[in-house]
């Protein structure tokens, strides 16, 4: 599930707990009232129906809660982080047409993808990052790019760099 799910479950325990709330509201006013006239049958009914509609909405809310672990722990599995570097990779050509791109899950585990453009051929290359680390040597770029990912440059840091590279 995505986000959307996460807050859709959100919001539905929002709405159960605010029906709670009135439920309990509405309930401590009938008593008052029943217990004012004396009508006890009538109160006894009364907490019956009510004891047996927040089981339902404890049932509703606990469905609820196991949903959203789910979605949590599907969530750790899904690109969540990315970096990513332009640069020229010879001083001959311009535009910055070369780039490195990481793509991280919630668990720092990837790929960093890289291209490499000349003017008669192009190259792409992709390496396993492993809880935030290159299982093989990475250049300056994919470096670069694997830091931005995790976070580990300012956004000041990262617009500088883009600028300059320009």
């Amino acid at each position: 599930m995505d986000w959307h799910g996460h807050y859709r479950s959100c919001y539905r325990c929002i709405g159960v707990l605010c029906n709670l709330t009135h439920s309990s509201r509405q309930l401590e006013k009938e008593i008052r009232f029943l217990y004012a006239r004396g009508q006890w049958c009538e109160l006894e009914r009364k907490l019956s129906v009510e004891v047996s509609e927040i089981r339902d909405a404890a049932k509703g809310l606990e469905s609820l809660l196991t949903e959203q672990a789910a979605i949590r722990n599907t969530q750790s599995n899904t690109i969540q982080k990315i970096g990513f570097i332009k640069y020229n990779a010879f001083e001959n050509i311009g535009n910055d047409l070369s780039f490195a791109l990481t793509l991280l899950d919630g668990n720092n585990n990837g790929i960093c993808i890289s291209s490499i453009y000349g003017r008669s051929e192009s190259r792409i290359f992709s390496k396993p990052i492993v809880k935030g680390k290159s299982l093989v040597s990475l250049s300056q770029e994919e470096l670069e790019s694997l830091n931005e990912a995790l976070g580990e440059r300012t956004n000041e840091e990262a617009l500088t760099s883009a600028i300059v590279s320009k």
